[in-house]
């Protein structure tokens, strides 16, 4: 029997030589009368969707302990071989989602209860994991895309891999008798129990007594805090404890089924924060991860929730082999709609054009279909569709065909560095000063972990703690080597991951802070770019490069920051806080372009390439509607004469040209979204 080809490749599903764009929507089988499904599934064809996915239930199949159900003998709900068939004769492709955990309010979170006693790891739970994913997949495999008929193209290797330490925390060793958490540490510190207490600030006598120090971890919730390096460290060694549990519980599980014969692509579904996954880590392991977001309605739940959801979308853009979400809200899960709001038409044009803006590939909409404790998705369990919906979705699916996102290039020339386990330990603000000054401005910009790699972007500017992996400094020290700008403003990179002094990229240390001002005093970054500022200062005595310099009236003036020649590179550090007029100076200064923005409040956008096509994604995020203006440049292109033509109704925006910026207006309801595409 010939084999075809699956892999990731070009921001798609590669089968053979077929293309498959990643963009689908979740039906449970199990959850839905089988006389229902042709119907429902001719509900998702008309929406326009060729690609469906769906959940394996291991408490449900396993209805007696060591006795499997997949062919409906028990019950027709269980029939998973007949839903396979009908999905390959319907002509759908299939993401399959078989555990071992699945969570979906399912009791135990999916698996049966003799196993439920045991953390993901152990023994027991991984000798009863075995036995399921070998009945599965016996059903699965033959269904697989790699086989000739096949149409299985993506398989999901467990779900939301937590460590869980409210429940098995016992087991972990994290209270009571020493566990995995102490062979843990003794491994971290190579069994040097002075260098723990070194780094802890303890007097432990051994690895056995080591336990956790966890802090601030619930929302709303400041608990004990952080006050020096000791407890930081011991607290971010918490974090590594997690991260390296969920990272062997994923080898495990991707090596299990590559045991077992699945022959395409695995990836993982992750949280959209940082306390239990490093999301770099979890890419190593299979072919690609994808975050689950589920927004509040009309990203209301914070005034920094738009702008967190479109980071969280940018970070995954850098992280994994193909930018996807992989559950996007659709509808909500029981009592979850009190706290989160009725999900309107607007509210699925803003976020799902928010995460375009961010820049993802595909999706998968969860739940496109309703089932028990689900409620208010566009199709119901009858196959009907819910119209104020249905023609939304409809429409999203037309945009994202003509926008093609996964073909698509960004076009920015900034990033932002992002620290993850800054944010997951909560050494940072929500409120980070580059980011939100950067949204307030409408620039885009890119975010990247600077463990990772050398970034590739024409200007970065550095957004996190004062601490740094050493990797990290020496990755930033050779992107300005080789010819990059590198912009910091009062936090700075200096210490390494163990608290040690780490100067690498050479900035300057302050020698004195200034106070609060009340009023502003000007910047003079270079001749003629000139900025108002309210800030506390820091400021620099001595400093190699051009001085900065500001003027404070009877304080005299003061160097509140410099500009540093590093190779090819230069590296700007201003000891004032970032605000949206300062960045578009140094903008300026730097010759950076913004290839879109909007003057008009509330107003993001961000502008893409396709050959000679250009498409801009401009998002409202405010409570009014807004005639918005939107201006585009294009470097490199002499020409004054564009087509904008708004791709929800095919109407065309006249421009006006001012000298290298071309601008429109146009309409855009408070919450909502246009995409225009420019030829």
């Amino acid at each position: 029997m010939a084999m075809r080809k699956v892999e990731v490749a070009r921001n798609q599903i590669v089968v053979g030589r077929n293309k498959i764009p990643l963009l689908s929507g979740e039906v449970h089988y199990w959850r839905l009368n089988p006389r229902f499904w042709k119907s429902v599934l001719d509900c998702v064809r008309e929406l326009g969707l060729k690609v469906v996915s769906t959940y394996v239930p291991w408490d449900y199949h396993e209805y007696t302990r060591g006795k499997f159900d997949f062919v409906g003998k028990t019950d027709r709900t269980r029939n998973l071989k007949g839903f396979l068939e009908l999905t390959r004769k319907e002509g759908f492709w299939v993401i399959i989602r078989p555990g071992p955990y699945i969570y979906s309010e399912w009791p135990n979170d999916g698996v049966p209860s003799y196993t439920y006693r045991y953390h993901r790891l152990h023994p027991k739970f991984l000798e009863y994991a075995e036995n399921y994913l070998r009945h599965v997949c016996d059903v699965i495999k033959p269904f697989l895309a790699s086989r000739p008929s096949g149409h299985i193209i993506l398989l999901q290797a467990d779900n939301e891999i937590d460590p869980w330490p409210d429940t098995f925390g016992h087991q972990y060793g994290l209270n009571g008798k020493p566990g995995l958490f102490q062979e843990f540490i003794r491994e971290r510190y190579q069994n040097d129990m002075d260098a723990l207490n070194r780094a802890w600030g303890t007097r432990y006598r051994n690895f056995k007594e080591v336990g956790p120090f966890i802090a601030c971890m619930l929302k709303g919730e400041h608990g004990l805090a952080l006050k020096g390096d000791h407890e930081l460290k011991r607290n971010l060694d918490y974090f590594a404890f997690k991260y390296h549990y969920s990272l062997q519980c994923a080898k495990w599980c991707v090596h299990t089924y590559r045991k077992l014969d699945i022959d395409i692509p695995i990836y993982l579904n992750l949280y959209p924060f940082f306390y239990a996954h490093d999301w770099a880590q979890m890419q190593s392991t299979c072919d690609l991860v994808g975050i689950d977001l589920y927004p509040s309605s009309e990203l209301k739940e914070d005034e920094h929730e738009h702008r967190k959801f479109i980071d969280k979308v940018r970070f995954l853009k850098g992280v994994s082999s193909l930018s996807y979400i992989a559950e996007f809200a659709s509808g909500i899960w029981h009592a979850r709609q009190y706290e989160s709001g009725v999900m309107t038409p607007n509210h699925y044009r803003l976020i799902t054009l928010s995460a375009l803006l961010g820049g993802v590939a595909g999706w998968n909409w969860y739940m496109l279909v309703n089932r028990d404790n689900w409620y208010m998705s566009p199709i119901n369990e009858w196959g009907r569709p819910r119209e104020e919906l249905y023609e939304v979705f409809r429409s999203l699916v037309r945009i994202y065909n003509l926008m093609r996102p996964y073909e698509l290039t960004k076009l920015t020339d900034i990033a932002v560095t992002f620290n993850p386990l800054q944010y997951a330990a909560r050494t940072l603000p929500a409120e980070n000063r580059i980011l939100v000054s950067l949204r307030d401005a409408d620039i885009d910009y890119d975010l990247f972990d600077p463990r990772s790699g050398v970034p590739k972007s024409r200007i970065v500017f550095y957004s996190g703690n004062q601490w740094l992996d050493r990797v990290a400094h020496e990755h930033l020290r050779q992107y300005v080597q080789s010819g990059g700008i590198l912009v910091a403003f009062k936090d700075f990179p200096r210490k390494d991951e163990r608290f040690e002094p780490c100067n690498l990229i050479g900035f300057h240390e302050p020698t004195e802070i200034l106070f609060e001002f009340k009023r502003k005093f000007n910047v003079s970054l270079a001749p003629g770019v000139k900025v108002k500022i309210v800030s506390s200062v820091y400021c620099f005595r001595h400093v190699l490069g051009r001085a900065i310099r500001a003027s404070f009236a009877r304080y005299g003036t003061h160097t509140i920051g410099y500009v540093k020649s590093v190779g090819k590179g230069k590296i700007v550090h201003l000891g004032v806080e970032p605000t949206e007029e300062l960045l578009l100076a140094i903008l300026r200064w730097s010759n950076i372009p913004i290839y879109s923005h909007s003057p008009t409040k509330a107003l993001n956008t961000a502008f893409f390439k396709r050959a000679r096509r250009y498409f801009v994604v401009a998002v409202n995020n405010g409570d009014e509607d807004k005639s918005a203006t939107i201006c585009f440049s294009i470097p490199g292109t002499k020409s004054k004469r564009f087509h904008v033509t708004n791709l929800f109704d095919g109407t065309r925006e006249q421009c006006v040209s001012r000298g290298d910026e071309i601008s429109f207006t146009s309409e855009i309801p408070r919450k909502d979204g246009r995409v225009f595409e420019i030829t």
